[in-house]
């Protein structure tokens, strides 16, 4: 299958992507709004889609170019898993050129992926997540 990598996505991906997130637990409740207003403001995304415009795999950072890169988002369509797009965009976000100074690469994920981003380099942190509440 033939994939094109994206690093802006334009109004024709937006409803595929919104269908990317609304199957995943934890951004299932998003509005597509939401989630236009959430691409608008991303400093680096990578996606991979189909020759249809389908968003197949997607991820967003958010960074200060020097110190942190948090990742966040890393989906992948239940359809196109285990070929390597997961692997693929973690690499891109890691080697994109703007993100070279970057110190220190971050994300959040369930105990279930602990593996998969060892294979990418990625070792557990001491850290205790803290949120506020609303």
């Amino acid at each position: 299958m033939q994939h094109q990598w994206l690093e802006r996505l334009e109004q024709k991906h937006h409803q595929s992507l919104y269908a990317l997130y609304s199957k995943e637990w934890w951004t299932q409740n998003r509005s597509y709004e939401d989630v236009i207003n959430m691409l608008a403001h991303c400093d680096v995304i990578i996606a991979c889609c189909d020759t249809q415009h389908r968003v197949l795999g997607f991820a967003r950072v958010l960074t200060d170019y020097t110190f942190k890169a948090l990742i966040f988002d890393v989906i992948i369509d239940e359809t196109a898993r285990g070929q390597g797009l997961g692997q693929e965009i973690i690499s891109r976000i890691i080697r994109h050129p703007d993100l070279q100074k970057v110190q220190s690469f971050e994300l959040y994920c369930p105990e279930r992926l602990i593996p998969f981003y060892e294979k990418q380099g990625f070792v557990r942190g001491s850290s205790c997540l803290m949120f506020q509440q609303p």
